[in-house]
């Protein structure tokens, strides 16, 4: 028996701050249970500010089934996952089919919180074949998968590929998340070996050839922190530093169709 009201997400980091502010920001959601697989543990306390009032429970991964259970009412169960998964994405879709295959018992709608992200999830209809519960992921306008976070951020895919059309270089491009974690993000992704030693990742950005740093400003998070973590990253790879007006439109979008399967039959 699936959970009434229960809608599960499953996401990466690198969009955590976009899955926060759905989940603090919907009236109907009292009761939010985070499960972090992430090293950084930040969602919560993201989520707690942003919505004080709510009852928001952090749990590990290794509890047992029963522990993610929550009580009656309009509530959210958020696996968060790592971005070190990126490095291989037969191994990101297994383990983001295991988050789904555990918590959906427990939940009457499933979103997953990806783009395609390197093909790891092309065929939505392949990866879910099976499931009780109706399970979304982010998509554009038109329906189709969106390419990955940096397309949702910036509203489509016609709209990601304008933005990187109408760069004048090769540009390093982040978001929140990105500005706040680049040294272990970079780390996870094996573009560093190690966060503390700037020099490498000057050796990989001189190759790279990269010509600015572009922020994705969504309004989301603390904006002074924003703009100096985008200067602070500009400067220390001599880059120029750019700012592009980002959107919200793909996650809430995705986010409604998600919950609108709550109050459908059980499949």
């Amino acid at each position: 028996m699936n959970g009434p009201n229960v809608l599960g997400i499953v996401g990466c980091q690198v969009l955590e701050d976009e899955m926060a502010y759905v989940v603090a920001t919907d009236s109907d959601a009292d009761q939010i249970l985070v499960i972090d697989s992430t090293a950084q543990k930040t969602i919560t306390e993201k989520i707690k500010r942003m919505a004080p009032k709510k009852k928001v429970k952090c749990v590990d991964e290794t509890c047992a089934t029963k522990e993610f259970q929550l009580p009656p009412g309009m509530s959210i169960i958020l696996w968060l996952k790592p971005i070190a998964l990126h490095q291989s994405p037969p191994l990101l879709r297994e383990e983001v089919l295991k988050a789904i295959n555990r918590i959906e018992p427990l939940t009457r709608s499933i979103l997953i919180f990806y783009g395609q992200c390197g093909n790891a999830f092309r065929s939505l209809e392949m990866i879910t074949a099976g499931s009780r519960v109706p399970v979304t992921i982010l998509k554009d306008n038109d329906g189709s998968i969106i390419d990955d976070c940096f397309g949702t951020e910036l509203g489509g895919k016609q709209e990601y590929r304008n933005f990187l059309i109408n760069q004048k270089g090769l540009a390093y491009v982040l978001n929140t998340m990105w500005a706040a974690n680049w040294r272990t993000f970079m780390q996870d992704v094996q573009m560093l070996h190690d966060p503390n030693n700037v020099e490498e990742a000057k050796e990989v950005f001189k190759y790279m050839d990269y010509k600015s740093a572009i922020g994705l400003n969504t309004g989301l998070g603390d904006p002074d922190a924003f703009e100096h973590q985008l200067q602070e990253f500009a400067s220390i790879f001599d880059l120029e530093m750019e700012h592009h007006r980002a959107t919200l439109k793909i996650v809430e979008r995705s986010y409604n169709e998600a919950k609108r399967f709550l109050t459908d039959p059980p499949i």
